[in-house]
């Protein structure tokens, strides 16, 4: 069975607060390639994201702006909020850290079956887009988590700050 395409991620330690992640994708030969290194990222931050590449995907996230959100420099900030709606979710996410100074967003918005999925994305990414507005470089990801139940879940990672 090949495994071409498929991104897998690694966390690797930095100190006891941050850590860093690294994206490689498996090429043709079976080798594989290095396609994305994060900034320092708290570690909660980077263990959530190495399960969410562990995922399959549909589709495959875009490296490529995955790598213009990380290659913003300066610090980094992390939230991830549950809540009944992703509306709710997304703005106590997004106002959990000052969106105004960041450079680079990642957002994830985690589903479950019982979601209203188009509404629950929609809501989401118009929350986002008001809160930061200005952060020219954004990547959406949505993903399921059965464990949600009626719940929405929504992490914003900022870079650049």
């Amino acid at each position: 069975m090949s495994a071409h395409g498929v991104v897998r991620a690694a966390r690797f330690a930095r100190s006891g607060t941050t850590a860093l992640l690294r994206l490689f994708s498996i090429d043709s030969g079976g080798k594989e390639k290095l396609v994305a290194t994060s900034p320092p990222l708290p570690v909660a931050a980077a263990s959530t994201l190495c399960r969410l590449f562990d995922q399959p995907f549909e589709s495959r996230p875009d490296i490529q702006l995955l790598n213009t959100v990380f290659n913003k420099p300066g610090n980094t900030a992390w939230a991830s909020v549950t809540a009944g709606s992703a509306h709710e979710a997304a703005l106590q996410a997004a106002r959990r850290h000052d969106t105004q100074r960041a450079k680079g967003a990642l957002i994830i918005i985690w589903l479950s079956a019982e979601s209203g999925i188009v509404g629950s994305i929609r809501a989401a990414l118009n929350v986002v887009h008001a809160e930061a507005a200005d952060i020219a470089a954004k990547m959406f990801i949505a993903t399921y988590d059965e464990s949600l139940s009626d719940q929405v879940r929504v992490s914003i990672l900022l870079t650049g700050m």
